[in-house]
């Protein structure tokens, strides 16, 4: 049976009517992005915990894989990134190479 954050994540993309359109795909992102922002700030550290705006997309996605593959460790990490799809992934890498820095 599949963890309740897999199913969380199936039913957010069901719910969700996304394209493959760029600006679908980061709209997406920024719709799953609720769940990433109860820890991760987008313009400054939490303590250790990294922003994510600005992030390079190709740079995201590798993270997320890695995370997947236990290559980086780190317990919550490792759940989040085992329970988005790829599509997910690529929505969120989007979304976080979208926005712009403050000046």
């Amino acid at each position: 049976m599949p963890s309740i954050p897999a199913l969380f994540g199936w039913a957010l993309a069901a719910a969700w009517p996304h394209g493959g359109k760029a600006q679908d795909l980061i709209e997406y992102g920024e719709y799953l992005s609720s769940q990433c922002s109860s820890c991760h700030r987008l313009d400054a550290f939490e303590g250790a915990i990294p922003p994510l705006g600005h992030l390079p997309k190709d740079y995201f996605i590798v993270a997320m894989n890695e995370y997947r593959s236990g290559r980086r460790d780190n317990p919550a990490m490792v759940s989040v990134a085992n329970a988005l799809s790829a599509e997910e992934v690529e929505a969120l890498a989007a979304y976080y190479a979208s926005i712009r820095k403050k000046k």
